[in-house]
């Protein structure tokens, strides 16, 4: 497949007279010497003729036939994902086989660099990246084409063979996805229609019978890259999906038989609303989302089934219908991505339902020797944790999310729930639970990262940066120490110098944050700051350190000026 983008040179062209293949060979030996730089010979107009005709250079030409072929594959291939959303859009395909084999250091600079931008920019780089290799597999077209006889059509075809070879390598099948043979296959007719597009392109900057010009040059460059533009992002988009894919099952409420609820948080009618701070439970369309995937499995529950095995006495197979048959629990819990800044929002909590692990276990007997229990995507991430773990009653298999079916960007059918972990260490979209007697480092965990325990956090969701307050002024946010909980919160109003504790709401749970509140008298310009205590008594660190590579830590802070 030729790809998109770029644009060629006019530099260097040359003027041959009126006719299809140029000067004639009797033309060329009555005027000797008449050879411009790139190759193309210039006859001069005879007396009674019309003038020359400029024609682009062969290079120049074959530049634009690459870029040319390039917006046809781009188009063919965005009609044939919306067409048939199983088969995944080329450049996204690529993006995300180059995020797997990413080095640590390569995603931790992209994701401080560009944070949720960076996933979409490598589906840019690798668009673009395409366009360019086209455009340089243009540039040989001339000479391929002499070697191969003057035939135009073969020559771009053949040069479409390295890009659909590396298309082809960076295939992942997933789950909703096809087969890698009926990839190869259905990519078939965009590498036609690139390689039709680009000849045709070369025959017609190359022949003034044809119109061949400067300006038709710049005519094609500038009609492939808008239309090679419009291609990426229709097929970026996924049309299809919006149209023949299975409706989100997050929009469904869970109905499940036996499970049992979560307890009841004390009441605590004194802590009242408080305007700007964050909902104690997040709605899941606000529930933040960073997912390693670019393709969301799209997973038919009639077919799927969660495998669970290795070193077990009684190995088996769940289906989907079978395991939310299972008795059930639901468990308010706050899960935080491990790129989470100082006073960011990759933060949320929800009520979830699910299966407890270790339910799942002793049916299937665990083996003496056993020391990690792995979890699998069906894409083939996967993440381990300590069969200790793995046995506590909280370390659920979710199926369910704020009473409603677990939505398909969190994971549908089901995902890891491991409280005091970091979001990267619980698998979505799982399809094989494997008990194993080493350790098995998980896909971040291989990129250097780790995610084992989460840091204690405290925000300031209200006042805002540079407000202006009146009176007395309410501070409020939240606080997250992982599975430890959280027993104090402290603010400071002058920079740190001195603390006062914040009034703490009853948490959901163990496993949640704790929404604070504090009131004050500001004076002039204030610089608020706020620490959290967890449950063991250890005080929230200072200490300024990145998300790279095992969560952020440091103080928030705020100033505002009394109005």
């Amino acid at each position: 497949m030729i790809p998109p983008l770029a644009c060629a040179d006019t530099a260097g062209a040359r003027t041959i007279s009126a006719g299809r293949f140029g000067p004639s060979k009797r033309e060329r030996r009555s005027y000797p010497g008449n050879v411009d730089s790139t190759g193309g010979s210039v006859a001069p107009a005879r007396d009674g003729e019309p003038s020359p005709v400029p024609v682009p250079s062969l290079k120049a030409a074959g530049a634009a036939a690459g870029l040319a072929g390039a917006a046809a594959a781009l188009g063919a291939d965005a009609i044939l994902h919306t067409l048939w959303t199983s088969v995944p859009f080329t450049p996204v395909s690529v993006a995300q086989a180059v995020i797997r084999v990413a080095p640590g250091f390569i995603d931790a600079f992209f994701i401080e660099k560009f944070r949720h931008a960076a996933r979409p920019s490598a589906v840019i780089a690798c668009g673009v990246g395409f366009v360019i290799l086209a455009v340089l597999s243009g540039l040989a077209l001339p000479a391929l084409r002499r070697a191969l006889g003057g035939r135009t059509g073969p020559a771009a075809a053949v040069l479409t063979l390295p890009l659909y070879a590396i298309a082809l390598a960076a295939y992942g099948h997933m789950s909703g996805t096809v087969s890698l043979a009926v990839y190869s296959v259905a990519l078939l007719p965009v590498l036609g229609a690139s390689a039709v597009v680009a000849a045709w392109t070369f025959r017609s900057l190359t022949d003034p019978a044809r119109g061949a010009s400067p300006d038709a040059l710049r005519r094609r460059v500038v009609n492939a890259t808008w239309i090679a533009g419009l291609g990426f992002v229709a097929g970026w988009a996924g049309l299809g999906r919006f149209i023949f894919r299975s409706p989100n099952p997050g929009r469904l409420r869970l109905h499940l038989g036996d499970v049992s609820a979560a307890p009841t948080p004390p009441a605590d009618t004194g802590f009242g609303p408080v305007p700007g701070l964050a909902p104690e439970i997040t709605p899941n369309p606000a529930f933040y989302v960073v997912n390693e995937e670019l393709l969301y499995p799209d997973i038919d529950p009639d077919t799927w089934s969660l495998e669970v095995g290795g070193m077990v006495e009684r190995p088996y197979r769940l289906s989907y219908r079978e395991l939310t048959a299972m008795p059930a629990v639901e468990q308010f819990q706050t899960l935080e991505c491990i790129s989470n800044e100082i006073g960011g929002d990759l933060i949320s909590t929800a009520k979830w339902t699910g299966i407890a692990l270790a339910d799942l276990l002793d049916r299937a007997g665990v083996k003496d020797g056993a020391v990690e229990v792995v979890s699998h995507s069906v894409d083939e991430f996967a993440d381990s944790m300590p069969l200790a773990t793995a046995m506590r009653r909280t370390t659920l298999v979710a199926v369910g999310m704020n009473d409603r079916v677990l939505p398909r960007e969190h994971g549908f059918p089901a995902r890891m729930l491991i409280p005091g972990y970091y979001g990267m260490k619980m698998p979505k979209w799982l399809g094989r639970i494997e008990v194993v007697d080493h350790h098995v480092a998980g896909f971040w965990e291989q990129r250097l990262w780790d995610g084992d325990t989460v840091k204690t956090m405290s925000r300031i969701d209200t006042p805002r940066g540079g407000q202006s307050l009146h009176g007395t002024a309410t501070v409020a946010g939240v606080a997250f120490a992982g599975g430890r909980g959280i027993s104090r919160v402290e603010v400071s109003t002058d920079g740190g110098a001195t603390w006062s504790a914040a009034t703490l709401k009853p948490a959901l749970s163990p496993l949640t944050w704790r929404l604070w509140r504090f009131e004050f008298r500001p004076a002039g310009e204030t610089e608020l700051m706020v620490r959290a205590t967890d449950g063991t008594g250890a005080v929230q660190t200072g200490r300024v350190t990145p998300p790279e590579y095992s969560g952020a830590t440091g103080y928030h802070e705020v100033s505002f000026i009394e109005g």
